[in-house]
């Protein structure tokens, strides 16, 4: 049977009466806070036990698992009894008129059934089940993986969202100090209202801007609390951190192993696979006889339904000897069906290696745009302030401000995104070499 290890048990959650959650955080006492700032393994938590995906996947599984004991128990004995009671009545035309009679009987049985031999057909079947039982826990395991990795992605996304707010709200700020700045200068003489009218325009644009990052945050908000199966209302409050930056081999090669030997897909595919083949046995012994052993007691009274008692022992065989080709075209199905089943595995394969090789492209450059990001925000910081102190000393034009302003607004940004994309490239590598989502 496959191993059913589940991390997190998946949570009925009745749909008309979903409310806003309270969302736990851990400090370091271990007590449990309302609200307190939610990390990525937390987010991870919560979508395991809350997120619909989860309990249909294992649903079906489980179901898997009901079929495969069924097919088990085409192995056992069975046993079954059934018992009546038959009233009668016979009247018959005699030489004083009609006469009749009623009679009573009750009657039982009790048989035991056990399959003895059919070329392994039925074993066969019971292996096809416990592979596709297999499959079906495996293809639970790649739905417990992707939901992580979707809220994973939603969570970096949803700090990404609230960062470039937070640039966007800085960008306001120092287009406010900048207007100030002209209408200094405008009143002082030294400047010119072009300027200040220049200063202005941007300044609406800058609230613009944010107004616009306000918006795209709280709907990345929103999708990230979908996505964790609960409440959009439910109020989310992210721990700015970063995704575990674990030793991984560095050689594309060993992380292509990793995956092949981990990923819940390839695992579903062989054992689809081997399903495949059980299926092609069965179906090449549709027609073999198969050898059944009965046993059982019959019983039949009047009033007592022991009065008359019968016992009896069989052996039975079944055997068809002409099928008009049923067996020859369950064959060529199950035949057809393994040859899908290889080329399915084939394919999961192709697609763990193309999902491995392209995170490890992806983390690899998001790793270098780190530190340029870094560089280019420290340097349009200083541009800035070099831009602002010449201003004011009146040796160049407010050109100069507006573009230094400009350029460090795309700084702060491809920095916000750098830092997300790295958090998303880890968590995508991790999923592509089929680590499991929670420890």
């Amino acid at each position: 049977m496959a191993q059913q290890t589940v991390p997190v048990q998946p949570k009925t959650v009745d749909v008309p009466k979903l409310k806003p959650l309270i969302l736990p955080g851990l400090p370091k006492n271990g007590e449990i806070v309302a609200n307190a700032p939610l990390t990525a393994a937390e987010a991870v938590k919560i979508a395991l036990a809350h997120q619909p995906q989860v309990a249909i996947s294992k649903a079906n599984a489980d179901a898997l698992h009901g079929q495969a004991l069924q097919t088990q128990s085409l192995l056992n004995p069975t046993v079954s009894a059934n018992a009546g009671i038959t009233k009668s009545r016979v009247d018959s035309q005699g030489s004083q008129g009609l006469v009749g009679g009623a009679s009573n009987s009750i009657d039982g049985t009790l048989t035991l059934n056990q399959l003895i031999f059919d070329f392994n057909k039925t074993r066969d079947q019971v292996r096809q089940s416990q592979a596709v039982e297999n499959a079906g826990y495996r293809t639970f395991d790649q739905t417990l993986q992707d939901v992580a990795l979707l809220a994973k992605q939603d969570f970096y996304g949803y700090v990404q969202a609230q960062q470039q707010t937070k640039v966007q709200e800085a960008n306001v700020t120092n287009r406010q100090a900048q207007v100030d700045l002209t209408q200094a200068t405008v009143n002082a003489g030294t400047g010119e209202p072009v300027d200040l009218v220049s200063a202005k325009t941007l300044l609406a644009q800058s609230v613009l801007a944010w107004l616009q990052s306000q918006q795209s945050e709280k709907a990345a908000g929103v999708k990230l609390a979908n996505d964790l199966g609960i409440d959009p209302r439910t109020p989310i409050v992210v721990d700015i951190s970063k995704e575990d930056e674990r030793t991984l081999p560095t050689e594309l090669n060993s992380l292509v192993d990793e995956a092949i030997k981990h990923r819940p897909s390839i695992l579903a595919s062989i054992e689809t696979l081997k399903a495949a083949g059980y299926g092609v046995s069965v179906a090449r012994k549709t027609d073999t006889p198969s050898i059944s052993f009965q046993a059982g007691v019959e019983t039949l009274g009047a009033t007592n339904p022991f009065d008359r008692q019968t016992s009896f022992v069989a052996l039975t065989m079944n055997w068809t000897l002409l099928d008009g080709g049923l067996q020859l075209g369950k064959v060529r199905q199950a035949q057809a069906e393994k040859t899908a089943a290889a080329q399915q595995l084939r394919q999961a394969t192709q697609t763990v290696i193309s999902d491995v090789s392209n995170a490890v492209v992806a983390v690899q450059a998001a790793r270098q745009q780190i530190p340029v990001a870094s560089s280019e925000v420290a340097d349009a910081q200083e541009g800035i302030r070099l831009a602002q102190g010449r201003y004011k000393a009146g040796v160049t034009t407010f050109q100069e401000v507006i573009t230094a302003q400009a350029a460090l607004v795309t700084a702060q940004t491809d920095q916000v995104n750098a830092i997300a994309a790295l958090a998303i490239a880890l968590s995508t590598l991790d999923h592509a070499v089929g680590k499991w989502p929670v420890n």
